[in-house]
This record gives structure tokens, sequence and C-alpha cells, in this order.
């Protein structure tokens, strides 16, 4: 068992880039693709992977000076400091809770599959992660191995239904054929999304505001479009970050400002053709399980296959929002009672939050801002409250705490909702399992649901033709 789990965890640790062409190569064979096209698919897939990350990594280089200039005009002083989602996969890699989930993960989505439970195959192993990070903050809390992975399962199950039932909107909205999104930081913000997208819908006035990235186009012409629009919201970051900044002169004030907005024009254009190699990759693949469905299932069953959010962020929308979402988040992290966490390094990764927001809103600039805005807030104060735990994880995982630091958390997975409740709720052991079995039940019941009527519904049509 040991050799497995060794194997698996140097495959997991390779990273994303190399683990996703591998498990799509193996998958590609399985569904008897020929080697060479599984195999430029799974290297296609890993290069997309590369440009995307290199693409937030050009945003980080350039934003992360901008954001320390903005704390230090704000005289921001907080206690909490943010070690971004790197840190946070760490600590959730590096304890028994976070080994186990590999494995598991697999083992559950397997059953759902075979069960009808959902229509996601996740080759993305690398991001369970983000269940194993929360089974790890309730193994520090309650030191039971058990409920922890049981909680941890939890969390990938509902993120898993989330998946199947967005995937059609993440089809149109995002471009995304074939494809779907089951990500447990993107995914956690979907109930939220909904919620508040109803309450707009109710508000008066505020329920004829409307902006996509068509109304961009339409109302500002040229400047609707994403290379003048990054260039447009670069400067006016830059501006926020440079212009009140002590000790620098003019001229560097204006460079400073000009390379922001150059910078953020240029990811802009260069995300979405990532984005687009990446599911050139997917297409043998994803070709190969729909035509094994239809040959297993008479062509009434579709298959997801499951990646990253990071397909997500080519969209004009989610680099808007997510770009903006930088200085509002420091605004409120300044004025916000009780607030103590300090978001800086994990700002960037904004962009992994709004795929499956912009999803919910039909590609709705407006609305996916004010559902960014709410959720920055509420973020805030779980990053405040976890932090104590997220800390004693880290110590656990052997994590080196920052110097200076007393107390870390991370913006981008540390202000998820989902690991913080899942943590209220396990302060209450066999409520936590109670409560835990019941959601799953109802939430499979409800998938399988849906997956058995759009079966019927292929069926009637392929009868139909």
């Amino acid at each position: 068992m040991k050799y497995i789990v060794d194997a698996i965890m140097y495959i997991v640790n390779l990273g994303p880039t190399v683990m996703i062409p591998i498990v799509m190569l193996i998958f590609g064979l399985c569904m008897r693709v020929p080697f060479s096209k599984a195999l430029r698919g799974g290297l296609m897939v890993g290069i997309g992977f590369i440009g995307l990350n290199a693409t937030v990594s050009i945003l980080t280089s350039v934003m992360n000076p901008a954001i320390k200039n903005m704390i230090a005009i704000a005289h921001i002083n907080l206690k909490v400091i943010d070690v971004g989602w790197p840190s946070a996969s760490a600590i959730a890699y590096g304890t028994a809770v976070g080994v186990s989930m590999i494995p598991l993960g697999i083992l559950i989505n397997i059953i759902m599959l075979l069960t009808q439970t959902t229509q996601t195959i996740d080759v993305d192993i690398w991001d369970f992660w983000h269940f194993a990070f929360s089974g790890s903050l309730v193994y520090q809390l309650t030191h039971d191995i058990v409920l922890s992975l049981f909680l941890a399962s939890v969390n990938m199950i509902v993120i898993m239904v989330i998946a199947d039932r967005m995937a059609p909107l993440s089809e149109k909205y995002l471009n995304l054929p074939g494809i779907s999104i089951p990500h447990g930081y993107a995914g956690s913000f979907v109930p939220s999304a909904i919620v508040i997208n109803w309450i707009l819908e109710r508000i008066p006035g505020v329920n004829k505001i409307h902006l996509n990235a068509e109304d961009f186009n339409k109302r500002f012409g040229d400047w609707g479009e994403p290379t003048l629009l990054g260039f447009v919201i670069g400067c006016i970051i830059g501006a926020i970050a440079y212009v009140a900044a002590p000790g620098v002169s003019i001229p560097d004030k204006v460079g400073k400002i000009l390379l922001m907005g150059v910078t953020l024009s240029a990811v802009m254009v260069i995300t979405p053709k990532m984005a687009a190699l990446l599911l050139q990759g997917v297409v043998p693949v994803s070709n190969a399980i729909t035509g094994w469905t239809q040959k297993k299932f008479s062509g009434k069953r579709k298959l997801y296959i499951g990646m990253d959010t990071a397909v997500g962020i080519g969209s004009p929308v989610v680099l808007a929002c997510a770009t903006l979402m930088i200085p509002v988040a420091l605004i409120f992290a300044f004025i916000l009672p009780g607030n103590q966490f300090l978001p800086t390094i994990g700002l960037v990764g904004f962009v992994f939050m709004f795929p499956l927001i912009v999803s919910v809103v039909h590609g709705d600039f407006f609305r996916s801002f004010i559902i960014g805005a709410i959720n920055v807030i509420l973020g805030l104060w779980i990053g405040t409250n976890l932090a104590p735990l997220i800390t004693k994880a880290a110590r656990a995982a052997k994590f080196p705490i920052p110097k200076g630091s007393s107390l870390i958390s991370s913006i981008d997975h540390g202000s998820d909702p989902f690991p913080w409740l899942l943590v209220q709720v396990a302060n209450y052991k066999w409520l936590a399992y109670i409560l835990g079995i019941a959601l799953c039940a109802v939430l499979v019941l409800w998938n399988r649901h849906h997956i058995v009527a759009d079966a019927k519904a292929g069926a009637a049509k392929a009868d139909a033709q």
C-alpha cells in the first residue's frame, strides 16, 4: 500500500502541468485513441496549462508591487498574513488526510460514474487538494481521521454535482464544450452566486442593469475590445497604486502605470489563446469519450471531462472582474469591522473565483462583480476566523511560517465558505455525519434525476431523427 501511495504522490507532486497530460494520455489510450494522438493531446493540455500559468505569473509580477504600494498608501496593518494557494496546497497534501484523499477521490468519482450520479470524469486529480485542505483543517480540529476524510468526501461530492449542473452554462458562456469544472474553490461560490443573483433579479431598477462582453463592445466601441479594455483597466489599477506613491518620480509613476496597462492588455489577449490551446488538446479524448458513450448507451448519456478552473479564465468578463476586485478587496480589508486578514499574494487568484460565477449570471459583468464583492467581504471574515486553524495545520505539515507572522491564511482558499462550513459542523461529530449523509443523498439523487431525464430526452431526440 505504501508503494501505491508513494507512486500516486510522486505523480501528484509533478504538478498539474505534468500530471494532467499523463492522465489525459492514459484516458486516451483507454478510449483507444492512437498513441500519437493521445500523446499530442496530452501535451497540448500541458502546453495550455503552462501558458495559462505563465500569463497569471506575468500578471502577478507587476501586480504584487502595486498591491504592496496600495497597502503602504492605505497604512493597512493587519496580523493575518496571506500565503497564497501554493502554500495552502502544500498544507493540504502535507497530512495523512491529504495523501489518502487522492485514491479516495478517484474511487468516489468511479462510484458516481457507475451509479449515474455524476457526468464528470475528473482528470484534474491535482485539485483534489481543495478537498484535502478541508479534511486537513477538520483533522487539526478533531484529530479524527475518519471524520476528516468523510467531510473531505462530502466536499468533493457537492463540488462534483455543482460541476455537472454548471457544465451546460460553462459550455455556453465560457466556450468550454465537453468540459466541466469540478474545482473546489470556484465551485464553492456557486450557491451564493445563485442566491445573490436571485435577489438582484427582484430589485427594481437593479434588475435592468446588464453588461456582458457584447455590451462592452456595443457601448464603448473599440474601447470595449479586450486589448483596449485591458489597457484601460490596467492603467486605472496602476494609477490607484502609484499616483500617490511617495518617493517615486513622476516619470517613474507614468512608466509603472503604462506597464500595468500594457501587461493587463497582454493578459486579456493571450489568456484566451492559451485556453484555446488547452481545449485543442482535450478534443481527441473528448471525441473518443463521446463515441464510447454513444456506442455504450446508444447516445443517451453525455459525459464531461472535469478540468481545472484555469480553462475558464480566458473570458474577458472573468479577467476584468478579477482585476478590479483587487483594490476593492484591499479597501474592504481596511474598513471591515472585525477583519484581521491582509490579502496580498493570493489576490491574483481571484481569476479562479469568477469563471463559475460568470456562468451563473450568463456572462453579466455587473452581477459578477457584485457577487464577487459580497463573497470577498465574507471571505475576509472567514479567513480571519480560520487563521488559527490554518496556522496550526501549516505547522503540523512542517510548512515554514513567514518571519514576523503569527497567523497565516489564504485569500484564494482560506476564505472559501465550504471548508469553513465543514469546520463548523465538525465540532458536532454525529451531527456532521447525519448532515453530510443527508446532503450527499439529496444532491446525488437530484443530480441523477437530471442525468436520467437528459438521457431520456437524448434518446427521444435520437429516435426522432
